[in-house]
């Protein structure tokens, strides 16, 4: 009876500890995570399929915001921007990181490395006077994760960015900045560019002028043609094509063919039947976007696509950036009071960092042979300048006679007193007398 008495007392202390165990953990899980990671999910170092993206309800707000302002040809990369906010987010902290990583998420993001086909490159710059000042540990990541090249300078002015933005982008986007910020610190930076084929060429011959009509009005355009096998979209709300570009391994050869390392690129447009494109674009949900995205049927045997489709090649600043990642709710880390990039410096004895700059920048031109495009994404990071006291302003002028006394300050007791009816005129400055 004893030896049964002290199993069960046995019993009892090894649930206690057990349940002990298992409270601290749970406890413990649950305070971890309030805070935020101390990193994204790490891009692959494999080439990954360009898709239309892991994360289309960032896409999808992100293009929906650029929509409401663009009433012209407009160009954004979704897939610049979010490897760009997530360099900034590495140096963030508190809610300056809660409020990108909200917009961004965590996600593995794939990874591309075609030579002379499709490049994607990210920067780290760094004015060499504030080198000190900037935390090894968040350029360490920057290196390791993101394979960013890193340029320490003087900057005195912005040659070295602009240089290294025109070479990563095979010459489409030569230039983003015209002048340095006297408080610049650091400058992050991501460029993608490809000059791809099609795997199905058009034949030039074949271009010819058609109509084309938007909310202005009807105009001329070169219009290419082509029969072709692809997939397509064909509802009673929209039509759209899948055009395979030429594939390229990562060591830059063509092939076509179901190998690992090959990297597939497709151009994809949609056009709506009932509204026009601002209006589709606007009311469009995450639902409604996946179900067209995912809604392209391949053609069979007895099928064949005659498609039509215009030229076109042109330029686009996204003037509104900055407003754009702020109506998406990124907002701190643009305040040079409220911003938080503590994660960026060595200590907090240096001034507070923000970003003061937030450029996209792209390039498209699509014709018979293929299609080049590029974009930039660069965020300039300042040192906040001590802010002023907001003081009452006291204007007290002189301009017409006044009198004057000379007194002892602590007894009040007038030495002078007098009056100024007409002061000396002017005849030239006195400061060389």
């Amino acid at each position: 009876m004893k030896n049964k008495n002290n199993i069960i007392v046995i019993v009892l202390i090894i649930l206690i500890i057990g349940a002990t165990i298992v409270g601290v953990y749970y406890l413990n899980k649950k305070e971890r995570v309030s805070e935020p990671p101390t990193s994204v999910e790490r891009p692959s170092d494999k080439p990954a399929d360009l898709e239309v993206s892991l994360n289309n309800g960032y896409v999808l707000n992100m293009l929906q915001v650029v929509n409401s302002k663009e009433k012209d040809n407009y160009l954004i990369s979704p897939y610049s921007i979010e490897i760009a906010l997530n360099m900034l987010k590495e140096g963030a902290e508190g809610e300056t990181y809660n409020q990108i990583n909200n917009v961004v998420k965590n996600r593995n993001i794939p990874v591309f490395d075609a030579k002379n086909k499709i490049s994607v490159a990210n920067a780290l710059f760094i004015k060499d006077s504030e080198k000190k000042g900037i935390s090894d540990n968040y350029v360490n990541k920057l290196q390791t994760y993101y394979r960013t090249d890193l340029i320490v300078d003087k900057f005195r002015n912005p040659d070295k960015i602009n240089n290294w933005v025109n070479e990563k982008t095979y010459g489409m986007i030569p230039k983003i900045l015209n002048e340095i910020s006297p408080d610049f610190v650091l400058g992050i930076a991501n460029a993608v560019a490809l000059d791809v084929e099609w795997y199905d060429q058009f034949e030039c011959v074949n271009t010819t002028s058609v109509d084309f009509t938007n909310t202005t009005g009807t105009k001329k355009v070169e219009m290419m043609h082509n029969s072709l096998n692809t997939d397509y979209l064909k509802t009673k709300d929209e039509i759209g094509i899948v055009l395979p570009y030429n594939s390229y391994t990562s060591s830059g050869k063509e092939d076509y063919d179901n190998k690992e390392d090959s990297i597939k690129l497709e151009f994809v447009a949609i056009m709506p039947l009932k509204k026009d494109i601002r209006n589709y674009i606007n009311d469009l949900n995450e639902k409604k976007f996946n179900e067209i995205i995912n809604g392209f049927k391949t053609t069979t045997n007895n099928q064949e696509i005659v498609l039509s489709i215009p030229r076109f090649e042109y330029d686009f600043d996204n003037k509104h950036f900055m407003y754009d990642l702020m109506d998406l709710g990124i907002k701190d880390v643009f305040n040079p009071e409220l911003s938080d990039l503590s994660r960026m410096k060595k200590s907090n004895n240096i001034d507070r960092l923000y970003v003061s700059e937030a450029i996209h920048m792209t390039h498209i031109s699509l014709n018979e042979k293929g299609t080049k495009a590029a974009a930039v994404t660069y965020f300039g990071v300042d040192k906040a300048t001590a802010l002023e006291d907001k003081k009452e302003k006291i204007d007290i002028t002189f301009n017409n006679p006044f009198m004057y006394m000379i007194r002892d300050s602590k007894t009040k007791e007038i030495l002078f007193f007098g009056v100024v009816e007409n002061p000396n005129e002017w005849k030239g400055s006195t400061c060389s007398k």
